[in-house]
Order: structure tokens, then C-alpha cells, then sequence
């Protein structure tokens, strides 16, 4: 006898770690936005703009990841894992790229 696990909980499951994957993503891109800022030192005008940019390029980002997992629909369970996979990021992996 095969128990197959019910497809909500499959769907869900499935919208968690994409999410997930979406945090740490943006998180990646942030961290290397800010080793180039540092690093090129841009003037506060041009900082503003590059940080819009770089703000609406991550929504579209995320966007696309809540599409693809969930049809753009919005949860409580994909908030948690949006920031639980930028919190993952900050804590195990940012040092990778900070060399901290």
C-alpha cells in the first residue's frame, strides 16, 4: 500500500524552498551591491539612483520567483520563507562573499 502525501502540502512545500531560494538570492545580489558600492564609492546622487535600481531589479526578482511557485499569489508561509532564506544567507553564507 502506497500513502501519497496530499498535493496541498506537496504545493506548499514546493512554495516554501523556492521562496527560500528567493531570499537568499536577493541577498547574494545585496551583498555583492554593496561590495561594489564600497569599493567604487559613488557620489550620493548616483547612490540614490543605483539603490532604486537596485530596489526595483529585486522586486522584479522576487516577482518572478512568487510567480513561478505560487502564481504570484502572496502567503504568510512564503513571507517567512523569503526571510528566513535572507537570514539563512546573513548568518552562514554572506562571509563567503565579504570575507569577513
Amino acid at each position: 500500500m502506497i500513502i501519497g502525501m496530499n498535493p496541498l502540502i506537496l504545493d506548499q512545500s514546493f512554495e516554501f524552498v523556492i521562496m527560500l531560494a528567493a531570499g537568499m538570492t536577493i541577498m547574494i545580489f545585496h551583498d555583492l551591491y554593496l561590495k561594489l558600492k564600497i569599493k567604487f564609492q559613488p557620489s550620493k546622487k548616483t547612490s540614490f539612483i543605483q539603490d532604486v535600481l537596485f530596489w526595483l531589479f529585486a522586486a522584479l526578482l522576487t516577482c518572478s520567483f512568487l510567480y513561478y511557485s505560487s502564481f504570484g499569489r502572496l502567503s504568510f508561509h512564503a513571507l517567512l520563507a523569503f526571510g528566513a532564506g535572507a537570514v539563512l544567507w546573513k548568518k552562514f553564507f554572506c562571509a563567503t562573499i565579504n570575507n569577513r
